[in-house]
């Protein structure tokens, strides 16, 4: 009988180089941006709010994030789903450690078949930069 599971999540090292990836892809928009990366559990690992972005876009970045891991789908799917395919989702405000945002601009992490965190983004002018640069990060992320 198994009596534990071994499993991996984000480290601090590696939360802050998705940070720095979304940071550097804001920059080149140049657009403010909230940047929050959560471990395998949706807890907070590291967050930035880059000057001049509204003060708002932690908790909704942070949200993007917990919800994209909570779930195991990108919030650009999520949000499809909530606002189309299933609108009773739309109840479910308890289901995440952190508010629950089923936006675009959100993306969890798999390495090795196994979800490891997520980082999600708000504040970028509009969802489609949030989703822009959530994207250049995991991909960047993900090609190291």
């Amino acid at each position: 009988m198994i009596k534990f599971i071994s499993k991996k999540t984000l480290s601090l090292e590696g939360a802050k180089i998705l940070e720095e990836f979304a940071r550097l892809k804001a920059n080149e928009l140049g657009v403010g941006a909230a940047i929050a990366v959560v471990d395998s559990d949706g807890h907070l690992i590291c967050f930035e709010r880059l000057d001049g972005t509204m003060a708002a876009s932690a908790n909704i970045a942070i949200g993007k994030a917990s919800t994209a891991i909570s779930f195991k789908r990108p919030g650009i799917v999520l949000e499809k789903t909530v606002a189309t395919d299933r609108p009773a989702m739309r109840t479910l405000v308890n289901v995440t450690p952190f508010p629950y945002v089923p936006l675009k601009g959100s993306y969890p992490i798999e390495i090795d078949g196994e979800m490891i965190g997520a980082i999600g983004i708000a504040g970028a002018k509009n969802g489609d930069n949030d989703e822009t640069i959530a994207l250049f990060a995991v991909q960047k992320f993900l090609n190291l």
